[in-house]
């Protein structure tokens, strides 16, 4: 079988040089972006984490072992870097404030990608959730990870994440079914 390009790069030796770390942003730069983006919801905040990401991958990389993928292992600092974040923002308190007093549509990127409103209003629900509900969902639908890739990220077992998504999807839809008015009459 051949050796992928996140194998090969993880046992460079020259893993110190400019080019391996242009490469190594290159393939997953947009994956953990969009990732801190749906989780932040704010691009600034998206940017500085997804920087913060790749150079803490890059001073670990000689650490890395291979158990999980490279992008899995990314997705698992950038996890990371943003409980930090939100730790040192005062926790959940300041973030439900933010959220409160954020206009009622997302002023981010992904607002202009939904020119369709089922879309927007799905958007919407979905950030409204927890953060522990949206993580879920945003790595499984959005970013397509597997259980077995989002257990590694979050360090979970993968049963506990398909409760989890399963749960979060039933709230999601609950949420969406209140949205939905009634026409029959």
């Amino acid at each position: 079988m051949p050796e992928s390009n996140d194998q090969r790069l993880a046992k460079d030796p020259r893993a110190g040089c400019a080019e391996a770390c242009a490469e190594l942003v290159r393939g997953h730069y947009e994956k953990v972006y969009r990732f801190l983006l749906h989780l932040t919801r704010d691009v600034h905040a998206a940017e500085d984490l997804t920087q913060e990401t790749f150079a803490a991958a890059w001073a670990k990389l000689a650490t890395f072992q291979g158990r999980a993928a490279l992008g899995t292992w990314l997705h698992r600092i950038a996890y990371t870097k943003f409980i930090d974040a939100r730790r040192a923002e005062g926790r959940a308190a300041v973030l439900r404030e933010s959220l409160a007093e954020a206009s009622v549509s997302p002023a981010d990127p992904i607002e202009t990608m939904m020119a369709d409103e089922e879309a927007h209003r799905l958007y919407q629900l979905l950030y409204s959730l927890d953060v522990s509900e949206r993580t879920v969902l945003v790595l499984h639908y959005l970013q397509g990870l597997s259980y077995r890739e989002m257990a590694s990220v979050l360090e979970e077992s993968s049963g506990t994440l398909k409760w989890r998504t399963s749960e979060a999807i039933h709230r999601l839809r609950v949420l969406l079914n209140d949205e939905v008015p009634d026409h029959a009459t």
